[in-house]
């Protein structure tokens, strides 16, 4: 599956996350540091780009927001996971995507009725992560 076309939305809103081949987050870490964080979107890549002086420590877990309607992104059964919709590019279909809020942390989960994909060294087990 091709990722570079996909939509990502935000489940409350519906607004477009993506923007010129980015994600665009609001975050606000566990020190309190807020901004606006740029992920990459192909899901196993986990490059991103934040202000110079905005700064991740490895293992803090930090909060996502819609940058659009400041909804917290925070998946209902998984707090450690923030959860935003995917329709893909190849087949129009709409998926659940979660994704570790642990920086540092390498972990994606792609979800739909009968799909269940995982992407990145920290992923764990499927019934783990229901």
């Amino acid at each position: 599956m091709s990722f570079k076309d996909n939509d990502y939305l935000c489940p409350s809103c519906k607004g477009h996350l993506n923007v010129g081949g980015q994600l665009v987050f609001a975050t606000k870490t566990e020190r309190k540091h807020k901004g606006l964080i740029l992920l990459n979107p192909k899901i196993g890549e986990y490059s991103y780009k934040a202000h110079p002086k905005f700064h991740l420590e490895k293992g803090e877990l930090v909060e996502f927001f819609c940058p659009l309607c400041k909804v917290d992104l925070s998946a209902k059964k998984q707090k450690d996971h923030a959860m935003i919709n995917m329709i893909s590019d190849e087949d129009n279909m709409e998926y659940e995507l979660y994704f570790s809020k642990k920086a540092g942390n390498k972990s994606t989960y792609l979800v739909a009725k009968d799909v269940f994909q995982t992407f990145g060294e920290d992923a764990i087990d499927f019934s783990e992560f229901v």
